[in-house]
């Protein structure tokens, strides 16, 4: 097995630090945290490949689990209404959590790189995790906890890229004005 989690300790560790969430009904987003990743250009190849279908999400660039939540419920929507602009739900979910119109820039910004350490799974109707169980096989890596993407993620750039001003910071939380730029995409461009 690849990963750093030997396989007695898969079913209890990855059951109690993987998050899944109904979306929309009958729909599912399930999630992953890892950290030390050492072979973050085989796994972003499995999924270029179509190995397997997930975003691989950057980081640094998420603070709070609600963003991708939001992101998934918005590509969702867009698959429901034929209206997705990328080629599949993942890449649609990455397009969806940047406030860029851009799908190159949203990915190169968004989406993991071969040097990155860390990387945000987000898988869709993968209920059973047979899916999620391939890639915890596949990384080499520390499975975390959800909440640990706080100590991942780097506020200042979040707040650049999302374009997030001090006074939005005085009357919300840096969630709340993340996920209103989400949902607001296509109304306001950032």
């Amino acid at each position: 097995m690849a990963s750093s989690v030997s396989s007695m300790e898969v079913d209890e560790t990855f059951l109690s630090k993987i998050q899944t969430y109904e979306v929309l009904q009958d729909s599912h987003v399930s999630f992953a945290l890892f950290s030390d990743v050492q072979n973050m250009s085989e796994v972003r190849k499995c999924v270029m490949s179509g190995e397997f279908e997930a975003a691989l999400l950057k980081t640094s660039m998420i603070q709070n689990p609600f963003q991708v939540i939001t992101a998934a419920h918005k590509a969702l929507q867009q698959r429901l209404n034929n209206r997705m602009l990328t080629k599949n739900i993942h890449s649609e979910i990455l397009f969806a959590l940047s406030p860029l119109k851009s799908i190159s820039d949203s990915f190169r910004k968004f989406g993991v790189s071969d040097d990155d350490k860390s990387v945000f799974v987000a898988i869709v109707d993968d209920k059973h995790h047979k899916v999620l169980g391939q890639i915890v096989e596949k990384i080499q890596g520390k499975l975390h906890d959800m909440n640990d993407i706080e100590n991942l993620c780097d506020v200042t750039n979040i707040k650049k890229i999302y374009k997030v001003t001090a006074e939005e910071m005085q009357v919300g939380s840096l969630v709340d004005a993340l996920v209103t730029r989400i949902a607001m995409k296509d109304i306001f461009a950032v």
